[in-house]
């Protein structure tokens, strides 16, 4: 049975729900020497963008930092009719120590079962990926449908 790809896309609510469901994200970048540099990072997804609580002295922010190409995936499923998931470039924003930022709070709730925001810490800095154009999604389940 062939399908077509666009009927295996996922609608802008299923991606609200595989988003708040899945626990880690994928960040690639391209390092100096024209190397991937690719790193699993929690995440939460609000208001059409991925917040990510980052590590500041890692190789990742460095590259960030000096303005490397980037881009994230973020997939689950075990068999082939199973798989699931987005892929996106994105481009960033280094979020200010002092602005207030909701994704605090969904990241305590995700991430450390509490209603208290991730506390802010000196050795991380809070990350904005915004999707550059459409996110490419792909759910197999679907086929059997």
């Amino acid at each position: 049975m062939v399908v077509a790809r666009s009927k295996l896309h996922m609608t802008d609510e299923e991606i609200d729900a595989f988003l708040a469901s899945e626990r880690v994200l994928r960040l690639a970048t391209v390092d100096e020497d024209g190397w991937p540099h690719v790193v699993p990072l929690w995440f939460v997804w609000q208001d059409g963008r991925f917040h990510v609580n980052n590590l500041e002295r890692s190789k990742r922010t460095r590259l960030l930092r000096a303005g490397a190409k980037s881009a994230l995936t973020v997939d689950a499923g075990e068999t082939y009719d199973e798989l699931r998931g987005l892929s996106c470039p994105v481009t960033v924003r280094f979020v200010d120590p002092d602005e207030t930022l909701p994704a605090r709070e969904a990241f305590g709730r995700k991430y450390l079962g509490s209603d208290e925001p991730m506390p802010l810490m000196a050795s991380h800095t809070w990350i904005e990926l915004t999707p550059a154009g459409d996110l490419a999604s792909w759910d197999f389940r679907k086929l059997s449908r």
